[in-house]
């Protein structure tokens, strides 16, 4: 179960991103900045697991390659950071639109399952929650008093 949320968890993303988009018009700018400001967390993200070049526990021996990933870095998980990223610039509309409460329950299942599927360490998706709900926070709060 863990290796399918793994591979499939960005899919339920997509649909309750996209069906936002869709039936609700007004839900377009806060998405598409939503969306932005994850990649940006991306960008940085990657580059920062690149720095640290922190071994995954499958290039150590601990468990089978369940993912077929690379063995580059894994801290901190980029999944986990622009999930949670998203989760956060997308806080302040999820009273108005519960569809977006969605969010933050696939940041956290996907940050377990790349864990259980030997991906990262609990160290690498907890730095990359911190990281992401920084940004995140600092993204809603930044639009917010735009």
């Amino acid at each position: 179960m863990a290796i399918t949320i793994a591979h499939w968890s960005w899919l339920p993303l997509v649909v309750v991103l996209g069906s936002s988009m869709v039936f609700r018009t007004n839900a377009i700018g806060p998405v598409l900045y939503a969306l932005g400001v994850a990649t940006l967390t991306q960008i940085l993200v990657k580059r920062l697991a690149r720095l640290l070049s922190s071994q995954r526990p499958f290039a150590i021996g601990l468990c089978a390659n369940h993912l077929h990933h690379s063995d580059r870095g894994g801290m901190p998980s980029t999944h986990a950071s622009v999930m949670v990223c998203l989760a956060g610039t997308l806080s302040p509309w999820m009273v108005v639109w519960p569809e977006f409460a969605l969010v933050p329950f696939i940041a956290v299942i996907t940050a377990w399952a790349r864990v259980q599927a030997g991906a990262h360490f609990p160290s690498d998706v907890l730095a990359g929650l911190m990281l992401g709900a920084s940004a995140g926070i600092a993204a809603a709060r930044a639009f917010s008093w735009g």
